[in-house]
């Protein structure tokens, strides 16, 4: 790998930046931007190399990316919160933006527009103090190149690399005038060959790709250098990816109408969704909190680090809406059999037991089914509904 990035490095006339990227002690990094930014949080690469050269300086790093982000463009759930909020929320110390792809279809007449755009974002992050003190430090990220992967059912990229290139040239263009730091990932994969593909597509990186990112950005970056795997290394990213886990079930709560929409308000018994929900997000916000605390130790060496969640703010207790006849306030529930027994079946059909919880105890709360064209019933199941609940085991399935 080291190899690799240094020969690319060398053939693309890339060169070091005079000096090295610094991070504080501390340091809270905030992600944003567009689905390779996302996407980076599954992989972890990036982020475990930057624990591995500062271990000691206990960095904390939320993914805030979406896919479909731009620059003006970032769809939430209703009362979601601005871009802003949730960087203040996390008192931000750096961001690193990821912008350019999404923007670069709107080809040549939408250079002048996305110029001004990346200038008005940069000019006002510039200005605010997330973190309660100073303004944050900011690394722009230009998009990656359109990897021609040689499959007549992909497109080889030529169009798109046309109008990539000028993006990103736009955006070092105006990183240069406001005096912010930007990495020129499109030339660093234009035209990349290595044994394995760095793409699972053409655009969006594989694991592989964000491998190989990670150690170019931590050579051009910190003068690192890079490539070189070891065990340590491993245990940092599994922790970094546990990590990752619990603030993807936070941040990216799979149904943001219930969390901050308008189902949340919805009440009964004077609660509401979202007085239950914004309390599980508290519960996960620790969680995740108490696993960076993890990355740390394994960094600094310490592999026996347990994870200890006994410090997470309480479930508030839901009442049910109506109780049921049993003791407990529970409703009697009728196997599938019994159900038979209670319907009225029109003349000439019949009603037979092909699938139950009792036969089958994994399908509880489906949600959804379909037959195959080899006449197999897949049931997606969702007893976490409508999300996946902390401290519980998560049990949705196909």
């Amino acid at each position: 790998m080291k190899k690799i990035l240094c020969l690319l490095g060398l053939a693309l006339g890339l060169s070091l930046p005079a000096a090295p990227f610094t991070f504080n002690k501390g340091d809270r990094i905030s992600i944003i931007g567009n689905t390779l930014a996302d996407r980076m949080q599954h992989s972890g690469w990036l982020e475990t190399i930057i624990h591995e050269r500062f271990p000691k300086h206990e960095l904390v790093y939320r993914n805030l990316a979406f896919p479909g982000d731009t620059i003006t463009t970032r769809p939430r759930s209703a009362n979601f919160g601005t871009p802003d909020q949730w960087l203040t929320k996390l008192q931000t110390d750096v961001v690193f933006m990821f912008f350019g792809y999404n923007e670069s279809f709107a080809g040549e007449a939408g250079l002048p527009k996305f110029k001004a755009d990346l200038a008005k974002l940069l000019q006002q992050t510039k200005q605010q103090k997330y973190n309660g003190n100073s303004a944050p430090r900011i690394m722009l990220f230009t998009p990656i190149a359109h990897e021609n992967l040689g499959k007549h059912y992909l497109p080889n990229g030529k169009a798109n690399n046309a109008r990539l290139a000028l993006y990103a040239k736009a955006m070092t263009e105006v990183a240069a005038a406001e005096k912010v730091r930007c990495i020129d990932l499109f030339k660093f994969t234009q035209g990349v060959v290595t044994a394995n593909p760095i793409t699972m597509n053409g655009v969006h990186l594989n694991s592989f790709g964000y491998e190989a990112m990670a150690f170019f950005l931590d050579e051009i970056l910190f003068k690192g250098t890079g490539g070189i795997k070891s065990a340590r290394l491993e245990k940092i990213r599994a922790a970094v990816l546990d990590k990752n886990h619990h603030w993807w079930s936070r941040y990216r709560t799979v149904d943001g109408y219930n969390v901050y929409g308008g189902r949340s308000r919805l009440a009964w018994n004077g609660m509401s969704n979202a007085d239950v929900m914004q309390r599980e997000m508290e519960i996960f916000d620790v969680m995740t909190a108490n696993r960076d605390k993890a990355i740390w130790a394994v960094a600094q060496g310490n592999f026996n680090y347990k994870v200890d969640d006994s410090d997470t703010p309480e479930p508030l207790a839901v009442k049910t809406n109506r109780r049921g006849p049993k003791q407990d306030g529970s409703f009697p529930y009728l196997g599938a059999k019994e159900a038979i027994g209670k319907m009225k079946v029109h003349e000439g059909m019949k009603v037979n037991v092909f699938a139950s919880e009792e036969m089958f105890p994994e399908l509880i709360n489906p949600v959804q089914t379909a037959v195959d064209t080899d006449s197999r019933l897949w049931v997606a199941t969702w007893p976490s509904y409508p999300h996946w609940h902390p401290k519980k085991p998560m049990g949705d399935k196909l």
